[in-house]
């Protein structure tokens, strides 16, 4: 019975049961029709996602095999390097010759560019003469690492380039030598240089193409150094001339 003391009939109540199955199927489609849409687009998220990633992938492993595919190799090179100084105050100083050996890799990022780290041993100094015929010279000898920057003009058995980068050589031994009258005093200046000399490299030369994997070179660049190295009151800086020529073996 309602509130009025009547009774209800067995064919509302059922049809009113069957009206609230319905409300709540509908709700449910409802519900699991957006766990669907919520499930596809974390699925098309996630395989945006993925794709992003493999596509990085892809382009990280084809420049990996772009470089391992181009002209990679090692080689050992050495030469003279005419070696002076210039100061301040200025001081009219003439060239040293020294003797420059050392090996490299040549890494190529392309078929024009490719990087060239490498390590050598090299002579650097100047020499001086005073009126009254006293010859007196200074020597200095360094590891140096330089890090160049080469383009070259891809042709098949003739190669020419130029390279240039930044080189960092630290001092092993500092030596003034004094003649006079025939007479040689040497005298050891290390404690008189800093042991760092930062510089810039910069020049050109030719390759030539002798086996599959193997070139030869020569070539002949200026080395300028910005590097203080004086603990003194003049300043002096480290440069050269430098002529070499070396071998170059594929990897």
């Amino acid at each position: 019975p309602d509130s009025s003391g009547s009774s209800i009939s067995p064919a509302i109540l059922q049809k009113g049961i069957h009206s609230i199955k319905l409300h709540q199927i509908t709700q449910f489609n409802k519900i699991k029709t957006n766990l669907k849409m919520k499930t596809k687009k974390k699925g098309i998220k996630k395989m945006r996602v993925t794709k992003i990633i493999a596509a990085f992938a892809l382009t990280i492993l084809s420049f990996v095999t772009n470089v391992y595919s181009q002209s990679t190799g090692m080689g050992i090179e050495g030469g003279i390097n005419l070696a002076n100084i210039s100061t301040t105050p200025v001081f009219n100083t003439n060239s040293k010759t020294g003797f420059t050996i050392g090996g490299f890799a040549d890494i190529g990022v392309s078929k024009v560019v490719s990087i060239k780290p490498g390590a050598r041993f090299i002579m650097k100094g100047f020499t001086f003469q005073n009126q009254f015929g006293t010859n007196y010279t200074e020597s200095y000898s360094y590891i140096e690492v330089p890090l160049m920057i080469k383009a070259k003009i891809p042709l098949n058995q003739v190669k020419p380039y130029l390279e240039v980068g930044p080189t960092l050589s630290v001092q092993l031994s500092a030596n003034g030598e004094t003649t006079i009258n025939g007479q040689v005093q040497t005298q050891d200046f290390s404690a008189f240089y800093n042991a760092i000399d930062f510089g810039l490299y910069f020049g050109s030369g030719v390759e030539f193409r002798v086996a599959p994997d193997m070139d030869l070179f020569t070539g002949f660049g200026y080395s300028i150094g910005f590097t203080n190295i004086s603990k003194g009151t003049t300043k002096i800086n480290n440069n050269g001339f430098q002529m070499n020529t070396g071998i170059k073996f594929g990897l």
